[in-house]
């Protein structure tokens, strides 16, 4: 789980929830009208977060980007955090569209969806499924926990035009485990007999990936993988 530095004694896991506020007031009848009244008061800069698989019930906000965007002031910095399950092409389209150009960065996130201006106001969707309701707040401490939160993942991510593009989904899921191979330390033999190609295909593809990647040696191209999001989840051991 990734930590939230806050001020306050105990860090907040990002896993678990941030507390809505008390007042029912707060609590956001309308996503739609609160974020895009939330971007339209922005007066130096956007930070949004998509981070909900796609399809998730509570999806909110990758819907309605386009509108949000549009409601943006042309002197607005616009930095949208996404992962590579909610960068697909339809938000690529989006993102390429007129109006505000927003900067774009990849990283591996827990499920959340948010959306901030200028550090002082958030709409937050936390949950995928389950979990707290949708909340706006100005609340200084959960408005300060997602501003860290976003900001300390920016400044580990790379931009979205570093990601390579290795063609077809079924190669792209194979530069994905010969990262996971380069990870855990496997050797070239190791990992050519688990992929089941040969040891020759195996350094081939690897060279490719260095290249691709701008990387002077293989720990530098997992690392660089790891900022882009391009490694694949762990496996869990029992």
């Amino acid at each position: 789980m990734t930590a939230l530095p806050l001020p306050a004694p105990a860090p907040v896991p990002l896993g678990s929830p941030l507390r809505p506020p008390a007042s029912a007031a707060d609590r956001s009848p309308d996503p739609a009208e609160d974020a895009q009244a939330i971007v339209r008061g922005a007066g130096q800069h956007v930070s949004i977060i998509l981070a909900l698989p796609q399809g998730a019930r509570r999806e909110v906000l990758r819907s309605l980007l386009p509108g949000l965007l549009a409601q943006a002031q042309p002197d607005v910095r616009v930095r949208v955090l996404c992962t590579r399950h909610t960068c697909d092409q339809r938000l690529l389209d989006t993102l390429g569209g007129d109006g505000v150009r927003p900067e774009v960065r990849m990283a591996r996130l827990d499920p959340i969806e948010a959306v901030m201006a200028d550090g002082r106001t958030a709409l937050a969707n936390l949950r995928a499924e389950s979990g707290p309701p949708i909340f706006t707040t100005q609340e200084a401490l959960p408005v300060q926990a997602l501003h860290t939160l976003f900001n300390s993942i920016w400044k580990k991510s790379a931009p979205l035009s570093a990601r390579p593009d290795f063609g077809d989904r079924r190669r792209t899921r194979l530069v994905a485990e010969i990262l996971g191979m380069l990870r855990v330390g496997a050797t070239d033999e190791v990992a050519a007999r688990a992929l089941s190609i040969s040891v020759r295909t195996y350094r081939r593809h690897v060279a490719d990936i260095m290249e691709r990647l701008d990387a002077r040696s293989r720990f530098e191209a997992g690392l660089l993988a790891a900022e882009l999001d391009m490694l694949p989840p762990p496996v869990e051991r029992h």
